[in-house]
């Protein structure tokens, strides 16, 4: 259990040992609790096995680990302890990896290679975000209804690297996202759903074969 003084504890999960010091060394160094593991499997099963005073107030993963990945571990540990807000990190960040960690409840996405004291910003709001229950609330509404963030971030790091097809792959995954949700609205009707998006039916069906 935590000490009534101890700074909030935070898991860092990833399998790259120089990561892990990295980011172990710096927060320790400003007031963090911390505890390294090596994998997904690991820390999970250290997760489930812990009291709730035992966990941790915040968790940083990686995406990419051998066994479990950052996404199944984000989804198992949401399914224990929802109210945990948790980092995901990568560096292979791609529009629908960045989607995909908004949409199984990721608090932020951090891309690496990533600003230290960027980061140290991050932790101190995710933390903030888990010592109260309304405001825990209310950053995941506020997150699911700023759709902008995970394009924002995405394109940032593309543009980094000097692609040049963005917007065409962006485009793509957009619409593909748009007709996902109008099928589902719909519950599978393709009239309802061409027309909830102000298309006709053989322009639907045009873009369900285009988009796979």
């Amino acid at each position: 259990m935590n000490s009534a003084t101890a700074g909030p504890l935070v898991w860092i999960i990833d399998d790259d040992q120089s990561m892990r010091w990295v980011l172990e060394k710096t927060l320790s160094n400003n007031g963090y609790q911390v505890a390294v593991y090596e994998s997904g499997s690991v820390a999970l099963t250290r997760f489930k096995r812990a009291s709730p005073d035992d966990r941790p107030q915040l968790i940083i993963t990686d995406v990419r680990m051998p066994g479990i990945n950052g996404f199944e571990l984000l989804k198992q540990i949401k399914n224990i302890a929802a109210q945990i807000p948790i980092i995901v990190m990568t560096a292979y960040a791609d529009l629908d990896t960045t989607v995909q960690a908004y949409q199984e409840g990721a608090f932020e996405y951090l891309p690496k290679p990533f600003d230290i004291d960027d980061a140290l910003k991050l932790v101190a709001r995710a933390c903030a975000s888990s010592d109260n229950a309304d405001s825990e609330s209310t950053e995941m509404m506020s997150e699911l209804e700023d759709w902008q963030s995970p394009l924002c971030c995405w394109a940032k790091q593309q543009l980094s690297r000097g692609e040049t097809d963005i917007l065409k792959h962006a485009t793509k995954v957009f619409e593909k996202t748009l007709l996902d949700c109008a099928l589902e609205a719909t519950r599978g009707r393709k009239q309802d759903a061409a027309r909830l998006l102000g298309w006709g039916r053989n322009t639907l069906t045009r873009k369900l074969k285009e988009l796979g």
